[in-house]
């Protein structure tokens, strides 16, 4: 479909071309006919026949005119306007001869005709009329060119004098004729060149799809037609690791594939990336709200389905945001705002399918103000600390809790949770400033209980050279044992820098922090960080948690972290069946909402009031 638009458009700019080169022609022609009108009358030789001639040059110039103007059937209006003029002119000029008026200025009409002609006409047309101008002219001079140049016949012969004129015209035109091909075969190059320009112009080079520019287009086409339609705006997750543990070759063919995978829906009008690792689709009317979304949500489990590369099997995480034109916005712009807010949303969730909630995706949120609020937020004390209990999985006893943080009274329409601002508190250079804040309550509270406090790292903090010293200081200020102190990562933040990681974690190590691989399972190259990251404890995501896995990836998993001397700990336990489960087949540590929720830690309590 992008093709035929952009052959087609690449057709209507030469087709155009055309189209004023036959309008500015015709205009000149009726100057050109007033001027030898104007000629006539200033010579007293205006007669009735001439005035008819004029106006029938003048009417019909003026159709082609006009008809080049409004694009009216140009061709064929063209065709038959080129043949009108021509035979009239030869058969009006013939008629004079006859008549016994010829003179002098009839001779223009040997060369003005061919040369009006290679203006507006193609090689085919010339090609027709070389031999037809030839013949006419060699009867004209023929029989009457004596009376045109005045000359004696008996002196003078005619026919050697017709044969070479009308010689000369033919050529004249047949050499026109060539340029004239010659200019189409330009035409045709400037054409392909068009198209090709074009397409790329709206065409995503790695995956074939259309580009932003090209789907922005379509939207706009598709709300000025006032046709029901959703916009579905992508985004994938853990995309990043790809491209770094297996190259860009691998993720180049991971996005084909991905793309392919889009384009298969029916219902999919228009799909587009967008660059990197966004994907944006147009998805036509559906009979129901029900039935859109499902179409959504089965887009998003291909999204998501491994993919067989030649090394490995490979998966990504997508967070799909999609509103619908005319229900969840007045404008364009709106529209593909709602669909951006509700992808942001679904991102700072996890990943999964959002449609856009005007409730939910308040508007001041979304935009770039919450940056200041944050900084605000963080001055005023609203960033507060935040602790989840890790139970045994035999006995339930507490046995430590994890750091999280909380923004309270944030004054906007929701609370945002931690996957939303914690990014923003890194993009401000202030992820340090919020665990320092955070550590030192949740120490003071931590320091009456014999468990330990897990920490989130992230990438820029592990990249700091004075991390490790700058937390030792901490903890030990707060009376706190380095050995109680527990650094999770995930596989994204370790594999940025993985050398330099692995320093700073084995450092941290060496005083007594245990390392703990954070979201094991929820990835694809978590088996080789196991062999090169200094590791005391894997967390399995809880994606683990699923009927699909349970059964029997869980277990397995369990299996290996024991079998590489791991400690294991199993999120997500939301039900008493799920933590019989993980405990019957040997996990030793749960997390999840059935043993507590985080609770924001009270600078003003006297003890740690522990979730069971």
């Amino acid at each position: 479909m992008t093709d035929v638009f952009v052959e087609n458009n690449a057709a209507r700019t030469v087709s155009d071309r055309a189209q004023r080169i036959a309008f500015w022609v015709s205009l000149t022609g009726l100057v050109v006919n007033t001027i030898l009108f104007a000629l006539y009358v200033t010579n007293d030789s205006l007669t009735p026949f001439l005035v008819i001639n004029y106006v029938y040059y003048t009417v019909t110039i003026s159709i082609i005119a006009w008809s080049a103007y409004r694009n009216w059937n140009f061709m064929t209006v063209l065709s038959a306007g080129i043949a009108a003029i021509y035979f009239h002119m030869w058969g009006t000029t013939y008629f004079d001869a006859w008549m016994g008026n010829a003179s002098v200025l009839s001779f223009p009409t040997l060369l003005f005709v061919p040369l009006c002609l290679i203006l507006i006409a193609g090689p085919r047309v010339l090609t027709l009329y070389t031999p037809v101008q030839a013949l006419l002219v060699y009867f004209y001079m023929k029989h009457f060119g004596a009376g045109v140049f005045g000359f004696d016949p008996e002196v003078v012969d005619t026919g050697n004098l017709a044969t070479l004129l009308a010689v000369m015209s033919g050529i004249t035109l047949f050499i026109l004729a060539i340029v004239s091909y010659s200019r189409r075969k330009t035409d045709n190059r400037l054409l392909r060149l068009v198209r090709e320009t074009e397409r790329l112009a709206a065409q995503d080079p790695l995956t074939g799809l259309k580009n932003r520019r090209a789907f922005m287009e379509e939207v706009e086409a598709l709300w000025a037609n006032k046709a029901p339609f959703s916009v579905v705006f992508i985004d994938l997750d853990r995309f990043k690791p790809l491209n770094d543990e297996y190259g860009h070759t691998v993720g180049d063919s991971v996005l084909q594939t991905l793309a392919t995978r889009l384009q298969a829906s029916d219902a999919a009008h228009t799909v587009a990336r967008f660059g990197g690792d966004e994907f944006a689709l147009l998805i036509e009317e559906q009979a129901t709200d029900k039935a859109l979304d499902q179409l959504v949500k089965d887009l998003y489990r291909q999204c998501i389905s491994e993919i067989d590369i030649e090394i490995a099997m490979v998966s990504v995480g997508a967070s799909f945001g999609y509103a619908q034109a005319f229900t969840d916005a007045v404008s364009v712009s709106e529209l593909l705002h709602a669909a951006d807010t509700a992808m942001m949303r679904c991102k700072a969730s996890g990943g999964g399918v959002e449609k856009f909630d005007s409730d939910l995706d308040d508007a001041s949120f979304a935009s770039g103000a919450v940056e200041e609020l944050f900084r605000k937020a963080l001055q005023a004390g609203q960033i507060k600390p935040a602790l989840q209990p890790i139970v045994d999985a035999h006995s339930l006893r507490v046995i430590g809790h994890e750091l999280l943080a909380r923004w309270s009274d944030s004054g906007l329409a929701r609370t945002p949770s931690p996957m939303e601002f914690i990014p923003i508190a890194e993009k401000l250079g202030l992820l340090n400033e919020v665990l320092w804040l955070t550590l030192k309550s949740a120490l003071s509270a931590m320091k009456r209980t014999d468990g330990f406090l897990a920490i989130n790292v992230s990438p820029s903090q592990l990249s700091s050279s004075s991390f490790v010293e700058t937390l030792q200081k901490h903890v030990e200020a707060s009376g706190f044992s380095m050995d109680r102190i527990e650094l999770e990562i995930t596989e994204h933040v370790a594999f940025r820098n993985l050398d330099d990681n692995i320093a700073t974690l084995a450092a941290a190590r060496a005083l007594g922090c245990k390392i703990v691989l954070d979201d094991f399972g929820s990835g694809y190259s978590s088996l080789s960080l196991l062999e090169e990251l200094p590791l005391d404890k894997v967390k399995l995501d809880k994606s683990l948690q699923s009927s699909n896995h349970q059964r029997g990836v869980l277990p397995a998993t369990i299996r290996l972290a024991r079998d590489l001397g791991f400690e294991c700990c199993v999120e997500g336990i939301e039900s008493e069946d799920a933590a019989d489960f993980a405990a019957s087949k040997g996990c030793r540590q749960m997390q999840g909402f059935w043993f507590g929720h985080p609770e924001i830690v009270s600078e003003h309590r006297g003890h740690l009031k522990i979730a069971s």
